[in-house]
């Protein structure tokens, strides 16, 4: 049976259509790697998710009314699907977060509390907080049908903070089933059975569209497995794709790497990818390096040539907003680049290498000059502005939402979305330069960090890579460019030569941008900060660098 997102009714609607349709088929399986190393498959059906999220909704009810938050503080699992359902059941927003575990996650936990102000936690044990908690394993499942929805928020997605701080955007049912279509549009799924495979954290935008929402919209069969379960054992993930048909599943840049280092000859044998249809590359700068190497390594495996699929999303906009048909790349004229203008070029010596990341689908993308609010010339890098039904209202805590305004001929007046990143539009494809406010200007000369973060990490050996941070600090004579660089952890402490990494890493920078790096620092693994969905915070980077705070090798 064909079954395509339906936009008709609500997502409730969907999933309880599946439940009536479809009792005894399999909606969720999670594959536990705790239980054993291979994981072991646990599943729910479509009954088994709507008798427990009905149990779970009608306990919410008791304690919320409806439009009051509810913090999701479950680990990866089933559990998580039942209470996000339950949720939408009872018309309670869903704030999705993670077990609170360690200071640094309970910072973000009370700088949540504080913005959204919720009633009630769902989570998988007892635990000690000034809100009523709800253990969602332990609440019998219930025949009470769900509520009637008001129409308001369906949950909070907070944003990683990988440039501020973390703002709860407001995801409407709307926006919810809508990105599901345009993303199974975008990614030649629509009129199949996607087979959804993920790994990514619940908590994450897509993960939870790609873990969640296709499977809740499309009445499909998704496969989840724990981030952790993936980070210790790449060849997890991998053996999930295994067999399948239709498979659809995603990572950030830094994935795909780990795959290639880290699965063995032994374990890619028999490896069956021939199903794959699409691996989306996101989150992260995409490399060129990185989709040959993939490909490389995994083509022998019956990967197509045209599985990978570098996209372009964010929070603000549910999350898909474009995707790429296969992997292509453009060198671009670096001295042009940094006077805001995309000239390719096919000298490697003066190229930096973007890879393009595919057209918008059923919403509408334009390149504008973030001081001007006026779109760019076709060669001009401008920033990244957004519209369609995708694009969330605005952030909880602020009541403007996204209102942006464009005159411009054959495109809606509004409202667009600002996302805040750097683009140009090439050949049709949108390239990604980088975030404004990441933007490194020394001299009157624009530096994208990605660029001369790639240029640090093969500059020495003793450089960990995916874990380096360049950005500006304020000096007498104007900003002035710093580097961070974590140490490789197969490198002992004692043979970094600060002195030495120093010297490289300026010379190997300045012979590729022609800049003078003010400072480089060496520090222990696990100093340079990131998100909570793994993005390198330079901010926060930059912060704890003028405080003093990182710990030097």
């Amino acid at each position: 049976m064909t079954v395509t997102a339906t936009t008709a009714g609500t997502v409730v609607d969907a999933v309880r259509r599946w439940a009536r349709e479809r009792p005894g088929r399999t909606a969720f399986t999670f594959l536990d790697h705790e239980a054993h190393p291979d994981g072991v498959p646990v599943s729910l059906t479509w009954a088994e998710l709507d008798a427990r999220a009905c149990g779970v909704a009608a306990e919410l009810r008791r304690r919320c009314a409806p439009g009051d938050r509810a913090l999701l503080l479950l680990p990866q699992g089933l559990d998580y699907v039942v209470a996000f359902v339950a949720c939408l059941y009872a018309d309670v927003p869903a704030v999705p977060l993670f077990p609170i575990t360690g200071d640094g996650h309970r910072e973000r936990l009370d700088g949540i509390l504080r913005d959204c102000a919720p009633k009630v936690a769902l989570t998988a044990a007892p635990v000690a907080l000034d809100l009523d908690v709800v253990v969602v394993g332990s609440v019998p499942p219930s025949a009470e049908p769900p509520v009637r929805r008001l129409g308001g928020p369906a949950y909070l997605q907070y944003t990683s903070g990988s440039t501020r701080t973390p703002a709860g955007v407001v995801v409407t049912d709307r926006n919810f089933q809508v990105n599901v279509r345009q993303a199974l549009t975008a990614y030649g799924l629509a009129d199949v059975e996607a087979a959804p495979v993920s790994w990514l954290p619940l908590f994450h935008d897509m993960g939870l569209v790609l873990g969640v929402g296709v499977a809740l919209t499309t009445g499909v069969e998704a496969v989840l497995m724990d981030p952790l379960a993936f980070l210790y054992r790449p060849s997890r993930w991998l053996r999930a794709l295994h067999g399948r048909r239709h498979v659809i599943s995603a990572g950030p840049n830094f994935a795909y790497d780990l795959c290639v280092r880290r699965v063995s000859a032994a374990d890619r044998s028999g490896l069956d990818l021939s199903g794959v249809v699409a691996l989306i590359n996101g989150s992260e700068p995409v490399r060129a390096a990185t989709l040959a190497g993939f490909q490389e390594a995994f083509g022998p495996c019956g990967l197509r040539s045209d599985a990978q699929r570098p996209s372009y999303g964010l929070a603000e906009a549910t999350v898909f907003v474009t995707a790429a048909a296969r992997p292509t790349s453009t060198g671009f004229d670096r001295a042009a680049l940094a006077r805001g203008r995309a000239v390719p070029t096919d000298d490697p010596e003066r190229a930096s290498v973007l890879v393009g990341c595919g057209r918008a689908v059923d919403q509408h993308l334009a390149i504008v000059d973030p001081s001007t609010g006026s779109p760019v010339d076709g060669d001009r890098v401008g920033e990244i502005w957004v519209c369609g039904e995708n694009v969330s209202p605005g952030y909880w805590s602020a009541g403007d939402g996204f209102g942006a305004r464009l005159d411009v001929p054959g495109l809606p007046e509004g409202p667009w979305l600002r996302t805040g990143d750097l683009g140009v539009l090439h050949e049709g494809q949108l390239h990604v330069v980088g975030r404004i406010k990441d933007l490194i200007v020394v001299d009157g000369r624009n530096h994208y960090p990605q660029d001369v973060e790639a240029v640090v990490e093969e500059a020495d050996d003793v450089i960990r890579r995916g874990h380096v941070a360049a950005f500006a600090v304020p000096t007498d004579e104007g900003e002035a460019m710093v580097v961070v660089a974590e140490r490789a952890a197969e490198v002992p402490r004692e043979a970094v030569d600060q002195t030495r990494v120093r010297g490289t890493v300026r010379a190997a920078v300045s012979r590729r941008y022609d800049v003078r790096v003010r400072d480089v620092l060496v520090v222990e693994p696990g100093s340079v900060p990131k998100t909570s969905s793994g993005k390198l915070s330079r901010a926060a980077c930059r912060d704890r660098y003028l405080a003093g705070l990182l710990p030097a090798s």
